[in-house]
């Protein structure tokens, strides 16, 4: 019996297992992170007072015990209320080129940590009116041209969200927002914003 268990310890030795890898998504803005991960959708809210995360686990195939230990490939789509996925530089250095589509290598066993620092303000529409909402638009201090920001109604009970480019110290920029009612009416209230930085949000809530 001994002679047959030293016989077969190689082959066992050899045997692979199915191993996972994870990532972890962490959102360091105020507002909320919107993913998905093999085909499947995510939200993460934000917070004020802390990093709230999300571990998805990645299955990467068979391990062996002298080999195997690739990467597996996995698309992830990933955009916030105030944040983009951002290019770098050889340095490291945020370079202002934004996109919400990548690709991740995770490994057998490793966590893949992905921290979401805010890049941008943002403002949200939340229509608690009985009339739905046909044209929501913004124009800067420099220019008096109307940017829409919907593409469709937004009917009562629903919300729409956009990101804004920032206010900063040395790029100050001043916002007026135009609501557009299904009924023809405006509302043109929201008028000289300046103070939308980085992670601001602009919450305007119509009764």
């Amino acid at each position: 019996m001994k002679n047959i268990i030293v016989l077969f310890l190689p082959l066992l030795l050899l045997f692979g297992c199915s191993s996972e890898g994870d990532i972890k998504i962490i959102n360091r803005t105020d507002h909320n992170l919107y993913f998905n991960i093999e085909g499947t959708d995510y939200v993460l809210e934000g917070s004020e007072n802390s990093d709230p995360s999300k571990i998805i686990s990645i299955d990467t195939g068979s391990q062996f015990l002298f080999f195997g230990d690739d990467e597996t490939k996995v698309a992830m789509s990933l955009e916030g209320e105030t944040f983009m996925m951002q290019d770098s530089d050889f340095s490291g250095v945020p370079n202002g080129i934004y996109f919400t589509e990548t690709m991740l290598a995770v490994k057998p066993n490793e966590t893949l940590k992905i921290y979401c620092d805010p890049t941008h303000a943002g403002v949200k529409l939340v229509n608690n009116s009985q009339v739905a909402v046909s044209g929501f638009f913004y124009y800067t201090d420099d220019s008096d041209s109307l940017v829409s920001l919907i593409e469709y109604p937004v009917i009562s009970g629903d919300s729409i969200w956009s990101r804004l480019k920032a206010t900063t110290s040395y790029d100050s920029i001043i916002y007026s927002f135009v609501i557009e009612y299904e009924n023809g009416w405006y509302d043109s209230s929201y008028v000289n914003i300046d103070d939308l930085i980085v992670d601001e949000q602009l919450r305007i809530e119509l009764q």
